[in-house]
């Protein structure tokens, strides 16, 4: 749309309001967006929801302007109650206004809504003027690429942002948001807005009016439930908080609720008490079925229980909640009954709010909000086979699924997960999935079939190890192309474990014996395979094995050593051990594996998977000794035993651990400490004897102190962060940090700190200070421009170890350009010319000027401005409003860069000489 056919609309709007300039109006309201159409046409519909006071009559909007945040604006009219609205209790009236639009291209865009007026005695709204200030919604939304990402709604809000409660009583409200698309959502307050990025003025959390000790609030992210403890002072309170939805852990769309809560003095009223779970985990095909009660402590007063919620949404078998549906004496009971489908499953659980409401007066209630969330989950596939050959697992499992057939192809594909050794957790309904339980998954996507069941092969396993498997079903959104989004992972199979065929010896001890440069010495030794998988009569005698070795944790690069034993049958190849000499053991691991041969063939018919030594690494510091060890083995090691030689030259043991690394602390700078680790371990098979225990070489480490104290914490304060003019203020960072000393149990010796600072975010850090006292913690830095700037501190100790960097912050200016809203310029020296208020950290303006008919009269980039009321010709302009656009361009941590929103408005030119 042309910039001056926007001006002109904007400015048609506005006179049309301007006789209800000071009416009293919003309460409340938000904006939902729902594709429409195929998702390449990029067509949305937009609802812009808002809750007035109903007896405004004089502000009552028939139509409302939506701007689509893509240069365009279009008037929408009120679309329910046939275009009159509905009227509700507490004089309060439900607006409707939908309207549809077509983008050029995909993106992300900021639709809004501004009207002039909020509803007067809000009483943390620029309180006493709350009518004053405009109410203000906006949304967020993305057009995904649907044939990758899917398609894109936004939450509805099922709950109405409009609520009572009363003073002393807790106030509990939840938004009750529903997402169609399955994507995850978190809550966040934010202060109300009165245009697009502009706050509204004197806001006051409601905890600060009449603040005490148990006047708090709280929202919880995860659930939408705001919490205020116990409000001090009745009247009209607004917050404001975001419902953003992430999907693959972006947030693609932020809805802006803007809600109103009255606090009535209730006469020492207290709240209904409802009684319902807190949260259900279900199995898809199980019905969910509760009773809710309401009661209420204060005698005579009858109560109303409904319910709202994404399962009274749903397409696929809509729960139901039967109870009277009028005010009863309580107790007051329904019942939710919801017949839950393969449809329903969702990584999200759903939310169902049940609201209490009494009769305390006739227009006000006093109501309870009860939170009930419900997870519905995938079943486990069922039937999970395994057969082994030598190289070889296969796995089948129950064919059909029972949610295979789900609607909308709901049902994606299987994953195989897999571990060596069995883990048989119990089944935890709320949690589905194997994360966490040692799993890994070797396949993610199929739906093979054969002979009536699902099958898999796994190729990637090794000869006499046990694999334990299990099978998630997936379930998942999908786009245009059959893409997976917002995949959901069902309930685990039950597990399957199975031995491979032992067809080949395995390797069960690589042992060092001795630690030396040359003279070191390993044991090697190995058991022989079982007759029934080696087919004796196939494979005849003699049985040969042949030791091969290579230098280092591989299983690559073998070659024999010269090294075989053979046996004319097989009841002779018993188990076997050998002494490898003349090693390296001190510098490097070595890894064995073992060839057999049968019939006097000169090729092996196999070797055993390959095993390595325990090999010992130390890393020291001050006075600590870091233990780290490797190995790469075909059992399962799972315990690890430190040991340290003593000043009788003997061992200690030190500790046990399942890590593979360990801490040894409180040891003496300069001394030489020395160490070896013994591993335990076994195949899990019962013919193979276990624990199988391996040392490692022994070695030696000498704490010294070489590490740097840790970072300070650094925290930057100025004016900015308080409500103070930076016009009136001297412009000073403050400075403050932890002694790592008192933070940092390993940081004892701190003796001076580094203070660093760049003028601009991503440039070098310079030196600006240094503090030559530990104790001292502080600093005041005046930068040479403004206050923006990046701040970083070090700590050093006695042996000169500087730290790294503590956090670094970046301070930013704050910014103020504001711009007054008349001026009189008759040269009577008082308001002569259009100048913004005192004003600081602006870099330069471009101001634009527009008569009634949108011709540019005035231009400028000064920010003094300094208007005196002529045209660009100089002529004296006549009295009336003209329009404003005002780009301003501050001076931040960044370098010079545009305020995000463009300052517009009205200025009234009176007292003109003409």
């Amino acid at each position: 749309m042309p910039y001056f056919l926007r001006f002109s609309l904007i400015l048609g709007f506005v006179s049309l309001l301007s006789h209800t300039a000071q009416a009293t109006h919003n309460r409340a309201g938000e904006i939902s967006i729902i594709p429409l159409g195929p998702c390449d046409e990029l067509t949305i519909q937009a609802t812009i929801t808002t809750y007035t006071k109903a007896s405004s009559v004089a502000a009552d909007r028939d139509s409302l302007l939506i701007c689509w945040g893509d240069g365009t604006c279009q008037m929408v009219s009120r679309s329910n109650g046939n275009g009159q609205g509905e009227l509700l209790p507490n004089d309060t009236k439900l607006n409707l206004y939908i309207a549809t639009h077509k983008y050029s291209g995909r993106s992300r865009y900021l639709i809004s809504m501004t009207d002039p007026n909020r509803n007067g005695g809000i009483l943390n709204v620029n309180p006493p003027n709350s009518e004053n200030v405009p109410f203000h919604l906006q949304t967020t939304y993305t057009f995904p690429n649907c044939a990758f990402d899917g398609p894109n709604s936004t939450p509805t809000l099922e709950q109405p942002p409009i609520d009572i409660g009363c003073v002393g009583q807790p106030f509990l409200h939840n938004p009750n948001a529903v997402d169609i698309d399955n994507d995850s959502l978190s809550y966040r307050l934010v202060v109300p807005f009165q245009d697009v990025g502009v706050p509204v003025p004197n806001y006051l959390w409601p905890s600060f009016i009449e603040a005490g000790s148990d006047n708090n609030y709280s929202l919880d992210t995860e659930t939408g439930d705001f919490l205020w403890e116990s409000p001090q002072k009745a009247g009209e309170y607004n917050i404001a908080m975001y419902i953003i939805s992430w999907r693959d852990g972006v947030a693609i769309d932020t809805v802006l609720r803007d809600m109103q809560i009255l606090i009535l003095d209730c006469d020492d009223n207290r709240p209904p008490v409802v009684e319902a779970p807190e949260y259900i985990c279900v199995v898809a095909g199980q019905t969910v079925q509760f009773v809710v009660t309401a009661t209420d402590p204060d005698d005579g007063q009858k109560l109303e229980l409904t319910a709202l919620g994404g399962p009274f949404l749903t397409q696929y078998s809509p729960a139901t909640f039967s109870a009277p549906n009028n005010f009863q004496l309580p107790p007051v009971s329904g019942t939710f009954k919801w017949v839950t489908t393969c449809e329903h499953i969702s990584d999200q659980p759903y939310t169902v709010v049940f609201r209490a409401l009494d009769n305390y007066l006739v227009n006000y209630g006093l109501a309870t909000l009860k939170t009930v969330r419900i997870k519905v989950v995938g079943p486990p596939p069922l039937d999970l086979q395994a057969e082994a050959s030598s190289n070889m697992v296969g796995l089948s499992w129950e064919k059909p699924y029972v949610c295979e057939d789900a609607a909308d192809n709901y049902f994606y594909a299987f994953s195989v997960w897999r571990r060596e050794g069995t883990n048989p957790f119990p089944q935890d309904t709320c949690s589905p999935g194997l994360d966490g339980k040692g799993y890994s998954r070797i396949f993610a996507n199929t739906t093979a079939s054969e002979n009536g069941r699902y099958i898999f092969q796994d190729p990637n396993v090794e000869r006499g190890k046990t694999y334990c498997y299990r099978i998630l079903a997936g379930f998942a959104k999908t786009t245009e192309i059959g893409l997976p989004y917002n995949r959901v992972e069902s309930l685990p199979s039950d597990e399957i474990c199975i031995q491979l065929s032992r067809d080949v010896p395995l390797l069960t001890n690589v042992d060092v014996r001795a630690t030396d440069l040359l003279n070191g010495e390993m044991e090697v030794r190995w058991t022989k395979p079982l007759a029934e998988d080696l087919d004796t009569i196939q494979n005849a005698g003699p049985y040969v094995y042949e030791v091969w070795r290579a230098d280092g944790i591989t299983d690559t690069g073998f070659a024999p050593i010269g090294i075989s034993f053979s046996s004319p049958s097989f009841w002779q190849a018993n188990d076997t051990f050998f002494i490898d000499t003349g090693l390296n053991t001190q510098d490097k691991p070595y890894s064995y594996r073992i060839a057999l041969y049968v019939n006097g063939e000169s090729e092996p018919l196999g070797f055993s998977p390959p095993a390595s030594s325990v090999y010992l690494t130390i890393s020291s510091s001050d006075e600590t000794n870091t233990l780290s060890w490797d190995f790469a083995v075909s059992w399962n090691n799972n315990e690890y035993t430190i040991f340290r030689q003593n000043a009788q030259l003997s061992w200690d043991s030190l500790a046990v651990t399942a890590e593979q690394t360990y801490l040894d602390n409180g040891l003496v700078n300069g001394r030489e400490y020395c160490y070896f680790v013994r591993s335990s371990g076994s195949y899990g098979v019962s013919t193979i004897a276990s624990p199988l225990i391996n040392r490692s070489q022994i070695s030696c480490g000498t704490p010294l102190d070489s590490i740097p104290p840790c970072p300070p914490i650094l925290v930057v304060d100025n004016i900015c962060d308080e409500a103070t003019s930076c016009v009136e203020t001297e412009l000073i960072n403050f400075l403050s940090w932890t002694n790592p000393m008192q933070t940092c149990p390993e940081t004892d010796d701190v003796v001076a700190y580094y203070i660093y600072y760049a003028a601009l975010e991503g440039e070098p850090f310079r030196l600006i200070d240094s503090i030559l006292d530990s104790g001292l913690t502080a600093l005041e830095h005046q930068p040479d421009n403004g206050l923006a700037g990046c701040y970083a501190v070090t700590a050093r100790d006695t042996f000169f170890n500087e730290s790294a960097f503590s956090n670094i912050i970046c301070v930013d200016n704050c910014p103020i350009y504001e711009l007054p809203n008349a001026f009189t310029p008759n040269s009577d020296g008082q308001n002569d010319l259009f100048t913004p208020f005192p004003y600081c950290f602006i870099e330069r303006i471009d101001l634009k000027v527009f008569n009634r008919w949108g011709v540019l009269v005035f231009e400028t980039q000064n920010p003094d401005i300094n208007w005196d009321g002529t045209d660009r010709n100089g002529k004296m302009l006549p009295d009336g409003a003209y329009f404003y656009s005002c780009e301003v361009f501050e001076q931040r941590v960044t370098g010079v860069a545009p305020r995000p929103d463009l300052l517009s408005g009205y200025i009234q030119l009176t007292g003109s000489p003409r």
